[in-house]
């Protein structure tokens, strides 16, 4: 069999603090990336000046420019397209790839040529790179490759709605496309729909150990999206109505579809009403902690009430959802 070929990709926007680390970790695994496509999107800072030396180092890294700033998402479309490697890593730049990752991932996916994608654990840390919590699979203690329904009985269905170990994936690139990749309506969340369309088609193999980690920073694209819950809840509605969809519906079970839904909104308003945020700070009182959350507990009931209300007759207008069209809710 013809060994797989990687490519691994990158995003970047001002993060020149952690550019050198993400970069040296990428391209010093011991099973080093086919090929290395970073894209400048328009940074401000002296981000191009830490990528140029790297450029003349390591032949398999490339450098791709955009003038202006054009968004994450708009950066990792562009980088899939350009993208040839069998299998592909999206890594972001202010992330961290553990020693070994790449050799384990690649070895898994050419055992399993069946999973359309292969995850490990990944550690949480904040702006500092201390340690913040961990994201793994509970009932996963050894690797394995799970089959879409062990995927869904031990994965789906036990873990939180927003479980991502995205930092952690790579993918099979044909299978990512065909999935439609990272989708733009879905924003902060399209790199988690795409993890679990994949896993109800293909299965996934997981790792069992730590591969990489999540850096938690105030004012991140995922950061900024737990600050905007409305907008979280619409984002909810569109990937409600892509699982229902022509497309996807034979790979999310509508019982899935409906619990996913309740709980993901619970978390959402969860979330924002305990002021959920990240960066390292002194921790306030007790009292100044729950004053500071009354007023953000009160918006989230009223968006609740809102959002329950505007989301009746749902699931029976689902299969009117155009998914051509991003920009439609799925209740009109």
């Amino acid at each position: 069999m013809k060994p797989l070929t990687l490519s691994v990709v990158m995003p970047n926007y001002n993060h020149a603090r952690y550019l050198a680390d993400a970069i040296e970790g990428i391209a010093t695994q011991s099973r080093p990336p086919d090929e290395f496509l970073i894209l400048d999107d328009g940074s401000t800072d002296n981000s191009l000046e830490i990528i140029e030396p790297y450029l003349k180092q390591y032949p398999f890294l490339r450098l791709i420019r955009h003038e202006r700033n054009r968004g994450v998402i708009a950066a990792n479309e562009r980088l899939f397209a350009e993208a040839r490697g069998d299998l592909l890593f999206a890594a972001a730049a202010d992330d961290v790839r553990l020693p070994g990752f790449f050799a384990r991932a690649v070895q898994m996916a050419e055992q399993f040529p069946q999973a359309g994608l292969v995850f490990g654990a990944v550690g949480i840390i904040d702006e500092a790179g201390r340690p913040l919590g961990r994201i793994d699979v509970r009932r996963w203690q050894e690797p394995l490759y799970a089959d879409p329904q062990r995927f869904l009985r031990e994965y789906l269905m036990v873990e939180l709605p927003a479980h991502s170990p995205c930092s952690g994936t790579m993918y099979r690139r044909a299978v990512l496309l065909e999935a439609g990749g990272y989708r733009a309506d879905l924003g902060s969340w399209s790199d988690t729909f795409a993890f679990r369309a994949i896993g109800l088609k293909y299965g996934v193999c997981y790792l069992a150990e730590e591969v990489a980690r999540f850096r938690k920073l105030i004012g991140s694209f995922s950061q900024q999206a737990v600050a905007q819950p409305r907008r979280l809840l619409d984002i909810i509605a569109r990937a409600e109505c892509r699982m229902r969809s022509a497309e996807f519906r034979e790979r999310f079970p509508e019982e899935y579809v409906r619990r996913w839904r309740r709980a993901c909104r619970w978390q959402v308003l969860w979330d924002y009403a305990l002021g959920s945020e990240s960066g390292a700070r002194p921790r306030p009182s007790f009292w100044a902690r729950n004053l500071r959350r009354l007023p953000r507990a009160c918006h989230a009931l009223l968006l609740l009430l809102g959002y329950r209300g505007q989301t009746q007759g749902c699931e029976s207008q689902a299969a009117d959802c155009r998914t051509t069209n991003p920009a439609r809710k799925i209740c009109p």
